[in-house]
């Protein structure tokens, strides 16, 4: 059975060739493109039975190479790569006749072969029964659990949206399945580092708990789970009836069930997001919507709860405006380069987070990453790289971050390293204080004099503790400073070397040329 593959990412390419044993399983690769285009050639030339194609690719596209094998009449079965964000694209690419699309974060050995084992029989029964090409297009393949799941997968992304052919599919897959009361709800792991234990094959984890998670809905309603995105697994059913249970208490209980099941047989906490309820099915794609606002609140909650959207979606704005507010508190702080305002601003930041109920993931991370880039350049401003306030290590730390907890203890974390090394610390906070009054009297006669009487110590002290602490003399910080305006100015402005001169310090130009060659290695109107 020839195989061949066609997209514009290298590592894709390299990815799908190594993901599995293609020969032990009865294919042959007959070669890989990196555009429609050459991809066309290579299905004229190779004849290949399947084509794993991208759909956005330059110079031609995927659903361009499609079509234009059907035009030429090409056996060639299809399946589509896909990003998250291309379902049009993949909803005309399975009307142009692709059978099947694979969104490419969930790309995983086991259901690749699935997919291609299915393609392979019926590969084989079309030319064994010649079966009539219309009919083959439009039920090309045997309707096993695989196919309800991409069904389902269907009704999720909106790809299929017509009522009819819903209808249609149902009934050919023997579907049972309510068109009433439909809701959707989304399972995730509280701690992932579950999978570790995993090793390489964590897929078995996921495979694990859609059976458990189906086998439980299965007593309380009729439906399907899938997994859409790695380590994420939704449930679309509609809940049956009974005369003793109301439908609220009855979904209670089946949350608590999954949970209860899971935690019984791997070890394992979930949250739970779920839908409000909706008419029928034409309304999945709103209740997948719903569920997925949900789930995104679960790292503010309890481990193992049930977070419905209908209370999430009460919650004020005003707190994210809030936090928004005390954000720029924090960065002006940063700016202004006083310690004792950074400490208070930070911990009142902090307060807010603890306080709020309405912040997701994403908004918490995101505000981490811009409070460590916002110290890191505090840092670099003012030579306190050795002083330990920021690291690789919290940077790297923020990507691990699952719950809200954990943000706040990572910027208590970055607050006490503050308060130890620059407000606790008397020999570095007179270090800091200078650099700081350097830093907004640059353009100004500063001396080690001027300097020191400001501080209120004597000349010799500062001067010896400022070598200490940083490595440099007093004077090296003072050019330092002005040669790193004068760059900024020199790159950014009109302005002429004279005036350039005057902006950072130097009132001699020519004495100023000098000295910026020396630090530079050229002059200031050759760096320009």
């Amino acid at each position: 059975m020839k195989i061949l593959i066609v997209d514009d990412e290298a590592l894709v390419r390299i990815g799908i060739k190594s993901l599995i044993p293609w020969e032990e399983l009865g294919f042959e690769l007959v070669g890989e493109a990196e555009n429609g285009k050459k991809g066309l050639e290579m299905a004229r030339a190779y004849s290949p039975d399947i084509i794993l194609t991208d759909i956005k690719m330059p110079v031609m596209t995927g659903i361009e190479l499609i079509k234009q094998l059907r035009q030429d009449n090409h056996p060639a079965k299809f399946i589509v790569l896909s990003a998250y964000d291309d379902l049009a694209y993949v909803k005309e690419a399975m009307k142009n006749g692709a059978e099947d699309y694979i969104l490419k974060l969930e790309l995983e050995p086991d259901k690749l072969i699935q997919i291609m084992q299915e393609l392979r029989t019926a590969v084989v029964s079309s030319k064994n029964r010649d079966v009539n090409r219309a009919i083959s297009h439009e039920y090309p393949r045997i309707y096993t659990a695989l196919h309800k799941d991409k069904f389902f997968k269907d009704l999720l992304l909106g790809v299929i949206q017509n009522k009819e052919e819903i209808l249609r599919q149902i009934h050919v897959l023997q579907l049972n399945f309510l068109d009433k009361n439909v809701r959707c709800f989304i399972v995730e792991v509280d701690d992932l580092t579950i999978y570790d234990k995993y090793g390489e094959s964590p897929h078995l984890l996921d495979y694990s708990i859609i059976n458990i998670v189906e086998e439980v809905l299965s007593s309380y309603a009729e439906g399907h789970v899938v997994s859409i995105h790695p380590k994420q697994f939704i449930a679309i059913f509609s809940l049956r009836k009974t005369e003793r249970v109301e439908a609220g208490d009855r979904l209670n209980e089946l949350t608590t069930n999954v949970r209860t099941s899971l935690r019984k047989y791997l070890s394992t906490s979930v949250c739970i997001g779920i839908s409000n309820d909706h008419p029928n099915y034409m309304h999945i794609k709103q209740a997948f919507k719903e569920a997925n606002e949900a789930i995104r609140h679960k790292f503010i909650l309890p481990r193992g709860s049930d977070i419905h959207y209908r209370d999430i979606n009460q919650m004020s704005i005003q707190e994210n405006e809030d936090i928004s507010a005390e954000m720029k508190k924090v960065e002006s702080a940063l700016f202004d380069g006083e310690i004792k305002v950074i400490h208070d601003a930070l911990q009142l930041f902090i307060q807010k987070i603890h306080h709020s109920n309405n912040l997701t993931k994403e908004l918490l991370t995101g505000l981490s990453y811009s409070i460590y880039y916002l110290f890191q350049t505090f840092v670099e401003k003012y030579q306190l790289t050795g002083k330990n306030i920021i690291n690789k290590e919290m940077y790297n730390e923020i990507t691990t971050m699952n719950l809200k907890v954990d943000f706040i203890v990572w910027m208590n974390d970055l607050n006490q390293r503050i308060k130890e090394q620059l407000l606790e610390n008397n020999e570095n906070m007179r270090v800091f204080i200078t650099k700081q009054f350097i830093n907004k009297h640059y353009k100004e006669d500063l001396s080690l004099e001027k300097v020191a009487e400001h501080l209120q110590l004597s000349t010799a002290y500062l001067s010896n503790l400022y070598k200490k602490e940083t490595g440099q003399n007093f004077v090296e910080y003072i050019t330092e400073v002005r040669i790193r305006q004068a760059k900024f100015l020199l790159k950014t402005t009109d302005l002429k070397i004279a005036e350039i001169a005057r902006e950072v310090g130097y009132a001699d130009e020519y004495y100023f040329s000098k000295v910026f060659k020396k630090n530079v290695g050229e002059s200031p109107l050759k760096y320009r």
